[in-house]
């Protein structure tokens, strides 16, 4: 017997092969026609079964392939229609969010201010001007777009909104901010002390520094019968003030109050005065008018009183200690009359003496007279 395996040799009743072990499949070294006829009948119909199975497992894999591509093609038509319906989905979402955040106002206002910060003023203008379209009488937007000028270099422009911000928005300390700060920098001071001249009082708290009050004066305008020695009252450090005594409008180029104006002269005087602080802003201008008139003085005395003396009296003439005394007989008293310095003894015969006194001011009193009679 042969090994099917190897081909080794080995003895009939072996049931494993002596060299590789596999085993023993019995063939027998010959055969008769018949059987070899059966085994050929018996291999063609092996032959035909595989054929067969082979057949049948071909078809079989060709309907598995067949469905497969069905199934692909039906996946494909349905993602196509879900990525269709995600990307229309996504469209509409991407639509309904420009749309939303277009006719946002704080969407606007957001990008705006990242812009500006950014440096950015050509879109960050596109984005205020959309948010004032929103809400056209927003402070918020309107300073902002202001800001925007600025950095532009059109002051002009940025002064109408914020003073129509400060106008509508008399609260808005933004508004008063910008429009001081842009004031300061051109040395506007005029324009600032117009603008806080209208300001609220809680406004001129909050910017206090801006403002400049009209000083307190020790004496109003009036009527007066003596000289008169005015003074400003509780004025602020660094303030400085300035007045003129004509009626004309005071500023720096005018007289500097140092600690006192007197005012002597009699007549009308107008006084305007103007104060000045730290910042050089000024504060509105003072007026008051002044109408000195000074009373004459009281006429002198004289002695001895009226009457017949039979032996000569000395006359005697007083008046207030600022006065000079003028006097004159028979006739009326002038500044230009003879001036009394002492004692005068009374002329023989009958005579009115007459007396005036004049004050260092030039006026002049009332004529104090006495007669007298003396013969010797």
């Amino acid at each position: 017997m042969k090994c099917t395996n190897c081909g080794a040799e080995f003895e009939d009743g072996t049931l494993f092969c002596p060299k590789c072990n596999k085993e023993v499949q019995w063939v027998p070294e010959y055969h008769s026609l018949e059987t070899i006829l059966r085994q050929k009948e018996l291999m063609e119909q092996e032959k035909k079964k595989k054929e067969l199975e082979a057949q049948k497992e071909k078809e079989r894999q060709h309907r598995k392939a067949e469905q497969e591509r069905r199934k692909k093609r039906k996946k494909a038509i349905l993602i196509g229609c879900s990525a269709g319906a995600v990307a229309a989905a996504a469209g509409l979402g991407l639509f309904l969010a420009y749309h939303t955040q277009h006719n946002s106002f704080d969407f606007q206002m957001a990008q705006a201010e990242t812009k500006f910060s950014n440096k950015d003023y050509e879109n960050a203008m596109s984005y205020v001007e959309q948010a004032l379209s929103l809400r056209p009488d927003s402070a918020e937007a309107n300073i902002l777009q202001a800001k925007i000028y600025l950095k532009e270099g059109d002051e002009n422009a940025a002064l109408d909104i914020l003073l129509s911000v400060t106008e509508e928005f008399p609260d808005s300390t933004s508004a008063y901010g910008e429009l001081l700060r842009l004031y300061e920098t051109k040395e506007d001071y005029q324009g600032i002390q117009k603008l806080m001249a209208n300001a609220t009082e809680d406004m001129k708290n909050t910017y206090k520094n801006y403002v400049c009050e009209i000083p307190q004066i020790s004496e109003p305008g009036g009527n007066y019968q003596n000289a008169l020695e005015l003074e400003f009252r509780n004025i602020p450090a660094d303030t400085q003030i300035y007045y003129t005594l004509d009626g004309s409008e005071p500023g720096l180029s005018s007289q500097k109050y140092t600690g006192s104006i007197l005012l002597e002269e009699e007549g009308r005087t107008t006084l305007k005065y103007i104060a000045y602080n730290a910042k050089n802003i000024p504060s509105d201008i003072g007026e008051e008018t002044y109408t000195i008139a000074y009373q004459a003085p009281e006429k002198p005395l004289i002695s001895p009183s009226d009457g017949q003396y039979e032996y000569q009296e000395q006359i005697i003439v007083t008046a207030a200690e600022d006065c000079d005394i003028y006097y004159a007989f028979d006739e009326e008293p002038t500044i230009h009359s003879e001036k009394y310095t002492g004692p005068i003894p009374i002329p023989s015969g009958e005579h009115t003496f007459s007396a005036i006194a004049v004050d260092k001011r030039g006026k002049i009193s009332q004529i104090s007279s006495k007669m007298y009679v003396y013969y010797n």
